[in-house]
């Protein structure tokens, strides 16, 4: 080999050298960039976690206090305790324990959706057509619901089984109980309905007439229109619904007549207390920010409240 191409063989392989160096340089340079913003979204997570416990610890203050009121007087205890749980989200509102919070703050009673894992064909239809759809278009999204959720392969008449999903190249049904009403977009007929979320839950709670959405009531067995309108009027004088006897005799004999029959299923159903509240704080921290949810369950306990579910995520 010539002294020339020696050199061109030499500048060639230090050249090939030189490229390895920068590329492991660069990769290098790349996981430490990413090791450091792993770090940074850590700590700004850990911060926006605290954030949502010092939210929610003062929360819980307040729900404390709210419900303290009446101890010490055994005879009215019961029923002014009740009636702060009742409004607990009001109280809560108005402590000085929540001003000036350095998170976002949500306190919403349970009972205010119907459970769509539970709800028989009946009832969705109500719920449908107090939304506002036709009766025939009702019909056909109770029918996608249930056929979703059950376990079985034969549609129901304006429903859908796994063989149309994947004909149409969907995924198919879960054949089980929905883990999110979120899951409902993937559903016949679903796909553009918005806003499901505020009737339809995947939690047993009971229903809370004072606070479930009036579409929500209606759809309940044995309140007709008229027994509806006097929920909404009961809502407007913030006169609060004691119970279902006393709402019934409000209303005209043919009405009362409809909730009397329905009445063993409409205890089992409503209640004019919620069965639990749901706590929810968010804490944001960092630059650009990072947002922690702090979710708390809380259901009464004599005078007290008891946390019976916790939860954490990044929205």
């Amino acid at each position: 080999m010539s002294a020339r191409r020696r050199r061109g063989f030499v500048l060639l392989a230090v050249l090939w050298v030189m490229l390895g160096v920068s590329a492991i340089g660069f990769g290098l340079a790349l996981l430490a960039r990413r090791a450091a913003g792993t770090a940074y979204n850590r700590r700004a997570a850990t911060r926006a976690m605290w954030l949502a416990e010092d939210c929610a610890s003062r929360a819980e203050a307040a729900i404390g206090d709210a419900l303290a009121h009446g101890r010490g007087d055994s005879s009215a205890t019961a029923d002014v305790v009740r009636q702060s749980w009742a409004g607990l989200d009001t109280a809560v509102a108005t402590s000085a324990l929540m001003r000036d919070l350095p998170c976002a703050r949500t306190l919403l009673p349970a009972g205010t959706t119907i459970d769509v894992n539970t709800a028989d064909d009946s009832m969705l239809v109500r719920l449908f057509v107090a939304l506002g759809n036709a009766p025939a278009a009702a019909d056909s999204l109770a029918d996608a619901i249930l056929d979703w959720r059950d376990p079985d392969d034969v549609p129901r008449p304006g429903g859908a089984e796994g063989s149309w999903y994947l004909a149409q190249q969907r995924k198919p049904p879960r054949t089980a109980a929905l883990a999110d009403v979120r899951e409902l977009a993937r559903a016949r007929g679903f796909e553009r309905l918005t806003g499901l979320d505020s009737v339809l839950g995947v939690e047993p709670f009971r229903i809370v007439l004072d606070r479930a959405p009036l579409a929500v009531v209606a759809a309940l067995p044995g309140f007709t229109g008229e027994a509806v309108a006097r929920v909404a009027d009961h809502r407007a004088s913030g006169v609060p619904i004691s119970d279902l006897l006393a709402l019934s005799a409000e209303l005209s004999p043919a009405a009362r007549a409809a909730m009397l029959a329905d009445y063993p299923d409409l205890v089992r159903l409503t209640t004019s207390e919620p069965d639990a509240w749901i706590l929810t704080a968010r804490g944001t921290a960092g630059s650009p920010p990072v947002t922690v949810a702090l979710e708390l369950e809380l259901v009464r306990a004599g005078d007290r409240a008891a946390i019976i579910r916790r939860r954490t995520w990044i929205p």
